[in-house]
């Protein structure tokens, strides 16, 4: 006789629980660890990412310094200077998750190429002409990125480059002709402001405005490029041989541009333009000048006083200090290299056929302003340099007055001589005859008719070599 087996089934539900809770629980632990790994991988990219911003920070700053910077200023290995800054040259970046640290090493070349180290700590006479940066960045020991950086380097000598140098707004409402040195380079830059020309002056040169817009009407001319950050306008007839350029805005008007024109937005149906049209393509800021700094007085963390070097100087101070200069000037003949300095707040008028005859360069630096009127005479010999500054002063920008300024007047001859002019506020120029050399000021005024025959005037002995131009060769991760 056959019996049943009983089978009890009781506590098979605990063990099948036990069973699944160990799955849900494995899965749980591998879910855990790919988060937690997919965390820490997230977290090192974001790591990584940040370092290598950091490091194209470095670059940047390199960029930034080495435009504005004196050789003798800036790192190099084995140069240690007390004024030279540090090699490497250390900073830090705000960034998410946290601040991120850049170091970066400069090796400098004697050729554009790269190919021959320069020999030595840069300086204003052991020039370099290439610079590759290497710059890494860590937001971490664990976690550092290198950026490597080539340039090619074009000396940039801090407004003496320029044929005009204007910081503020400047308007030239009047007919006069600018010539270049070697051909068309008798540059004009409106470093911080606009340029509005309203009558017919003609530019043998690149005009560059690199904070503001520029505006050409008339017959106006530019036998160059005209390049401004903003807007650029040339109403009919005025010309621009060469290129135009803005770099954010328009180029609108109806004249004749004889290169191409480029816009960061839209350029004018009306615009005659004998090479392409490029709309809608932005660029870069235009190139700009630094506005030098000549102190007589050394200003604490500013500007050293010119050495003059080999000059014998003449100081006049007090009430009389102006009247004593101007007949120290006018009585015969001044040989050998001399500076004037007027160590007071007056003005040197140079009045009706006052007579001023050197034979070596003559440097006139005051306290207060320089002014010319009607007929008088500066005769120098060929070679030599007529300097007519104002003394910098920092506290320039928002105290200028007439107090301050060079106003050349009608019928003023410079003959036989190159000639700075120079202020820290106004330099105005009227009718006068042809002369050579530079204006540099705050702000550049022409009221009349001449022509300005570029020629650079350097001050002997002021670093005038105060930064780099840089053609960039090639930006690439290399680490």
């Amino acid at each position: 006789m056959f019996q049943r087996i009983h089978r009890d089934e009781s506590g098979f539900a605990m063990v099948f629980a036990v069973l699944v809770v160990f799955v849900v629980v494995t899965l749980s632990i591998t879910v855990l660890s790919l988060s937690i790994h997919n965390s820490e991988q997230s977290a090192y990219d974001r790591k990584r990412v940040t370092s290598v911003v950091a490091a194209e920070a470095g670059v940047d700053d390199a960029w930034n310094r080495i435009q504005t910077t004196a050789p003798e200023i800036l790192p190099s290995a084995g140069c240690t200077e007390p004024t030279r800054l540090s090699h490497p040259l250390v900073g830090s970046v705000e960034a998410e998750p946290g601040p991120a640290t850049f170091s970066a090493a400069y090796t400098w070349y004697a050729d554009s190429a790269g190919t021959t180290l320069l020999t030595g700590c840069p300086s204003q006479t052991n020039v370099p002409a290439g610079v590759l940066v290497t710059a890494t960045g860590r937001t971490s020991n664990t976690v550092p990125r290198q950026v490597q950086a080539y340039m090619t380097l074009t000396p940039n000598y801090g407004g003496f480059d320029a044929a005009i140098l204007s910081v503020t707004n400047t308007t030239f409402s009047n007919n006069f002709t600018v010539t270049g040195l070697t051909g068309s380079d008798g540059d004009i830059y409106v470093t911080n402001g606009n340029l509005t020309i309203t009558n017919s002056p003609t530019f043998y040169g690149n005009v560059y405005v690199p904070t503001g817009s520029a505006s050409m009407s008339n017959g106006s001319q530019v036998v160059g490029n005209l390049w401004a950050l903003n807007s650029v306008t040339i109403n009919n007839p005025a010309t621009v041989t060469g290129n135009v350029i803005s770099s954010t805005s328009s180029v609108g008007g109806s004249g004749t541009v004889g290169g191409s024109a480029t816009a960061g937005t839209t350029i004018a149906a009306g615009l005659t333009v004998g090479g392409n049209r490029y709309p809608t393509t932005p660029q870069g800021p235009p190139p700009t000048q630094s506005f030098p700094k000549l102190c007589q007085v050394a200003i604490t963390g500013v500007c050293s006083a010119m050495p003059w070097a080999g000059y014998t100087v003449s100081t006049y101070t007090g009430a009389t200090a102006c009247t004593s200069a101007k007949n120290f000037l006018t009585t015969g003949t001044l040989t050998g290299d001399r500076v004037v300095f007027i160590d007071a707040v007056c003005n040197l008028s140079i009045g009706n056929n006052d007579d001023i005859t050197f034979t070596g360069d003559l440097a006139i630096v005051t306290q207060g302003s320089i002014t010319t009127t009607n007929q008088n005479n500066w005769t120098g010999v060929s070679g030599k340099k007529l300097f007519l500054i104002v003394n910098y002063r920092s506290i320039f920008t928002a105290s200028c007055s007439s107090s301050y300024d060079v106003s050349i007047g009608n019928n003023s001859n410079f003959l036989n001589a190159s000639v700075l002019f120079y202020s820290p506020c106004t330099v105005t120029l009227n009718n006068s005859n042809n002369f050579a050399g530079q204006a540099l000021g705050n702000t550049v005024n022409v009221t009349n008719q001449f022509t300005l025959n570029y020629r650079p005037v350097l001050v002997p002995g002021v670093p005038t070599l105060m930064g780099f131009d840089q053609g960039i060769v090639y930006l690439r991760e290399v680490a």
